[in-house]
């Protein structure tokens, strides 16, 4: 649970969400797709090195999988605050909890002291819980170069797996590593702040969570080198699929280091900046105020607008005018909004490997891979595409390069979905129409649906539901019953016949109840609720001979008008409620039933709105297409963005889903190669409560709105 800030809340520490069944689901998947063992261990250790082959200086390599305890090595590093070394801290290596969100660490072999020049070294020791155990480091207390003792300082290094750890591993902590540490994983992080807290972070001990913490740690080596202590500015990720650009927001990150830089270097009292300014400006209504700069940073990143009773635009200025004059590190030129920190995920001008073009879908399944659908822009095709949590191309499953049915050929895909086995479904809706099934095992079906297949979805038994229309006055709701794409397994729903009940949709989604939402996407403002489908006509040519819903077993209701405008998105909502994004009205609206709705958001936060995803707390997030900016509300529609969260690498934004760790993906769906975000995806790290993906799992397992 949340508060208004998404600020984390102790909850019950029991496992949600997976059942052993699921976990059984996802292993197999996994490994169809990869030809690979999926021991939970093995899991980890291949995220990490799929992380480690892209980016140099992060310490991480190949995972020793094996699940017993190991030695350590000695390994050696140095603690800064800004250009300072810092004298006298304690240093001590924690193997995260495993008892629930924030949950006890445990500390890994003996702590060492930072010598005068703030290096340290941990001689070899024991304890390692197992090799694949994810370990940070935090330095505590200690001499800044003011002559005292600090004991609000408190600096972080995320490290990886425990077994990586070498000889040569060189280790340095200083506020970029801090920011980077805090930012990535600040959903796992003890909820509870002040002096009586021991910093700690932890998850659960299910699959799915261990997998979003795990991937919370590869984010990481995209912001920072561990061993230099620099922010990372780009890098490459490259597979042999292709290569993708990762541009990191350094100057942002660098400006959160530089103001936590303030209270690391000063005596720590109640009349330094940790306590006049640091501590209280971040702090988030009805929060308590964090003690170190740990704590701090961990804030910053769950209450971006530094919003309290305070205000937020004072609080933000306050924590900015806390840099220096000569700043330790080379921030942002002018004072942020909010402290929300991205990554920009670009193929750049890849027409040859067509990675990333004009991205209109975007989804997460269920090991946190992300999944991209793009339009052709320019010479490049039409692409579905796979990449790792950190970017990584993994595979192009689709794309335009050959006709259908065994590429895209001419044909716009324009929504995807993923079911709980990770087989991912793409609808297309020019050419011949078709709707794809790549199936976890690698495995590609197609079935040329006629007309145009628009919006999709899927139930939590894998039904795979199309909002169809055929170009005519008939349209229908079309189900292939679990996830099996042939026309004998197909059921049609036909709608009325006549313009007002003509369905051109756009968009659909399921309901927690089971029913199915769509939505027009256009200015006919139309929106409809099915429900009680267990009928319905088969057939195998469209369209079918039936076409008055009265002899069916299932009911259209349309919604009321009121709070309808250009409606793109749908999204479930906890309780059988749906979202709805309002593209020409600029607003969401949260729907209890087709006739009884509440609008939310304004110009000031919304601009054509096209998509949402509701993440584990249940707030909704929203894609806004007409400005580079995101946009946040809590589950009772309270904006939790007042004016967006702003980032270059956004332009205008179609599609949005949430990971497993909490990051908030985003497909650009930019032609061509626009300055800002050319054929890219981008990444809110860590800004969201971790989420059960696929959306279908979360439905099967009534997990909408709540954390794996």
């Amino acid at each position: 649970m949340y508060d208004s800030v998404r600020k984390p809340v102790r909850i019950p520490t029991a496992p949600r969400g997976l059942t052993t069944m699921d976990i059984h689901h996802f292993e197999s998947a996994t490994l169809n797709r990869r030809s690979l063992s999926r021991s939970l261990c093995s899991t980890l250790a291949l995220i990490t090195a799929l992380a480690a082959s892209s980016l140099t200086g992060c310490g991480f390599g190949a995972a020793n999988t094996s699940g017993t305890p190991v030695s350590m090595t000695t390994i050696a590093g140095k603690v800064h605050g800004g250009v300072q070394p810092v004298v006298g801290a304690t240093v001590q290596v924690w193997a995260v909890g495993n008892a629930g969100y924030g949950s006890a660490a445990t500390p890994v072999g003996s702590s060492a002291t930072t010598g005068s020049d703030g290096s340290f070294t941990l001689n070899a020791y024991a304890n390692c819980p197992t090799p694949g155990s994810l370990v940070y480091i935090t330095a505590t207390g200690g001499n800044p170069g003011n002559g005292s003792n600090n004991a609000a300082l408190k600096l972080a290094s995320a490290l990886g797996p425990c077994g990586n750890l070498t000889a040569s591993t060189f280790i340095w902590i200083n506020e970029v590593t801090t920011a980077a540490t805090a930012y990535a994983l600040a959903q796992y992080f003890t909820p509870t702040f002040g002096s009586g807290s021991t910093d700690s972070f932890g998850a659960p001990n299910t699959t799915q969570a261990q997998t979003g913490i795990a991937n919370a740690f590869t984010t990481v080596n995209n912001m920072v080198s561990t061993s230099t202590g620099n922010a990372v500015t780009s890098a490459s990720l490259t597979s042999g699929v292709g290569t993708i650009t990762a541009t990191a927001e350094s100057a942002k990150l660098n400006t959160i280091a530089d103001i936590l830089s303030a209270c690391v270097n000063s005596d720590g009292s109640n009349t330094s900046p940790c306590a006049t300014t640091l501590f209280p400006a971040v702090t988030p209504t009805g929060g308590v105020q964090p003690t170190d700069t740990l704590q701090a940073a961990v804030d910053m990143n769950l209450n971006p607008t530094s919003n309290n009773a305070g205000g937020s635009s004072a609080n933000l200025a306050a924590l900015y005018s806390l840099q220096s004059a000569t700043p330790p590190y080379v921030g942002v030129a002018t004072q942020p909004t909010d402290w929300t920190y991205g990554i920009n995920y670009s193929a750049g001008t890849d027409t040859a490997n067509q990675l990333i073009n004009t991205a209109i879908d975007i989804g997460v399944d269920s090991v946190g891979n992300i999944w991209v659908i793009g339009l052709p822009s320019n010479t490049a095709a039409e692409s579905l595409s796979e990449f790792t949590n950190n970017g990584t191309p993994v595979s192009i499953a689709i794309s335009g390069s050959t006709a259908a049915p065994t590429g895209l050929g001419a044909a716009s895909p324009r929504n995807l979905a993923i079911d709980t086995n990770n087989n991912v479904y793409v609808t297309t809706s020019s050419g011949s129409s078709y709707l794809y099934q790549y199936s976890s095992a690698g495995v590609l079906t197609a079935l040329n649906v006629g007309g145009q297949g628009y919006g999709m979805t899927i139930d939590g038994n894998n039904n795979v539901w199309i909002a169809h229309n055929s170009g005519s006055a008939i349209t229908s709701l079309d189900e292939f019953l679990a996830g099996t794409i042939a026309s004998t397994s197909r059921v049609e729903y036909p709608l009325l016949t006549g313009s007002t009940n003509t369905l051109l949709s756009t968009y659909a989604a399921i309901s927690t109840s089971g029913s199915v939402w769509m939505a027009s996407g256009t200015s006919t403002n139309i929106v409809y609720q099915a429900s009680g489908m267990n009928g319905g006509a088969t057939c195998t040519t469209f369209p079918c001979t039936t076409s008055n819903d009265s002899s069916l077993a299932v009911t259209y209701t349309q919604a009321s008008a009121g709070g309808v405008s250009t409606p793109w998105g749908v999204a479930a909502a906890p309780g059988g409620n749906m979202w709805l994004a309002n593209s020409g009205g600029n607003s969401i609206a949260l729907y209890t039933s087709p006739t009884s709705f509440t609008d939310f958001g304004s110009s000031a936060t919304l601009n054509a709105p096209r998509k949402l995803a509701v993440d584990g707390a249940g707030n909704v997030w929203v894609a806004n297409r007409g400005v580079a900016a995101l946009a946040e509300f809590s589950p009772n529609g309270t904006v939790l963005s007042p004016t967006g969260f702003p980032h270059s690498g956004l332009s205008t934004s179609s599609g949005i889903s949430i990971d497993p760790s909490g990051n908030v993906w985003v497909s650009n769906n930019t032609s061509g190669t626009s300055a800002n975000a050319p054929n890219s995806i981008f990444e809110l790290v860590g800004a969201a409560a971790p989420t059960v993906t696929p959306v279908a799992l979360a439905l099967k397992n009534n997990a909408v709105g709540q954390r794996p």
